[in-house]
C-alpha cells in the first residue's frame, strides 16, 4: 500500500500525504491479541508455571497516549508531507522475559517461569527508527512501568469478568 500511495502521488503530483508506521503501541482498549494483554490474561488466570516463548527477544513499547500525541504532531506539521514516519520508542528496549517480570511486579506475584523455544519466524529485535519523530520535537512522556500499571488495571477487570474478551 505504501508503494501504491507513492506511485499515485507521483502520477498525480500529490504532495500533501504522509505514511505513519506504528510500532508496539500498547494501552487500555488496544485489543487482546498482543503480548501485554496476553501476559495480563495469563497472570489473572494464575498460569503456573508461566510459559514464555523465547524470552530473549527485545522490543520497545509506546504507550497509546504518547502515540496519539505523536500522530497529532505529525499530522499538523508541514515538514512531514510525503514522508514515512515511525511512531514508537527507540529507548527502553526490553527483553520479553523482563517485560513479563515487570508485569509480575505490577500484579504483585512471583510465579515460576518456564522458557520455551521462540515461535518460528520470531525476530530477535524490534526497535523503530524514530529519528524523524524526534526531529519534530517529540519526546514520549509515559514510561513503561507507568503504562503497564494502567494497562494491568484496565485489562484485569476484563479478564476477571464472566465474558473474558468483550
Amino acid at each position: 500500500s505504501e508503494v501504491a500511495i507513492h506511485s499515485y502521488s507521483k502520477a498525480h503530483n500529490m504532495k500533501n500525504f504522509l505514511i505513519i508506521r506504528y510500532h508496539n503501541i500498547y494501552g487500555p482498549r488496544m485489543g487482546f491479541e498482543h503480548v501485554i494483554p496476553q501476559f495480563i490474561e495469563r497472570i489473572i488466570k494464575k498460569e503456573s508455571p508461566f510459559t514464555i516463548f523465547g524470552g530473549e527477544e527485545t522490543r520497545t513499547f509506546c504507550y497509546v497516549d504518547d502515540a496519539i500525541k505523536a500522530t497529532q504532531l505529525i499530522m499538523e506539521s508541514e515538514k512531514t508531507n510525503g514522508q514515512t514516519i515511525h511512531i514508537g520508542r527507540s529507548d527502553g528496549e526490553i527483553k520479553i522475559i523482563d517485560l513479563a517480570k515487570e508485569l509480575f511486579n505490577t500484579a504483585n506475584i512471583n510465579p515460576k517461569i518456564e522458557i520455551q523455544k521462540a515461535p518460528e519466524g520470531s525476530v530477535m529485535r524490534r526497535c523503530p527508527d524514530v529519528s524523524k519523530l524526534k526531529a519534530l520535537g517529540f519526546s514520549p512522556e509515559v514510561n513503561l512501568g507507568e503504562g503497564l500499571k494502567q494497562c494491568y488495571e484496565w485489562y484485569k477487570d476484563k479478564f476477571q469478568s464472566s465474558s473474558l474478551k468483550p
